[in-house]
C-alpha cells in the first residue's frame, strides 16, 4: 500500500497518469473535430463530406467516429451515406511534450 502510494503521488505530480507514462498518451485530437468538410467529389453530381467524432464526447477514447454523406452539388442535398468507421488514435510518448 506504501508503494502505490508513492506511485501515485509520482504520477500526480508528473502531470500523466500509469497507463499514460507506459504506453504512451494519445495524439491530439484534429481541430476541426465535428466539422463537416468537403473532400472532395463523390461520383457525377455529388460532394463528398466527412467529419470525425468523439464516441459520447469522451476524450479518452481510444478512436473516433468518421462519418462520411454525399450532397447533390446542385441542391445541396444529402443524397446518401456510408457506415460510420472507427479510426484508432496512436498513442505517442508520454515522455516528450511536443
Amino acid at each position: 500500500m506504501f508503494w502505490a502510494c508513492v506511485f501515485m503521488i509520482y504520477f500526480t505530480a508528473a502531470g500523466t497518469t500509469p497507463v499514460a507514462f507506459f504506453f504512451g498518451r494519445f495524439e491530439p485530437l484534429p481541430p476541426d473535430l465535428g466539422v463537416w468538410k468537403a473532400v472532395g467529389e463523390g461520383g457525377p453530381g455529388r460532394i463528398r463530406e466527412e467529419r470525425c467524432l468523439l464516441p459520447d464526447g469522451r476524450h479518452t477514447s481510444r478512436y473516433l467516429l468518421r462519418q462520411v454523406r454525399y450532397r447533390d452539388a446542385l441542391s445541396g442535398e444529402i443524397v446518401g451515406v456510408e457506415a460510420e468507421q472507427r479510426l484508432s488514435r496512436r498513442r505517442i510518448s508520454s515522455r516528450s511534450r511536443s
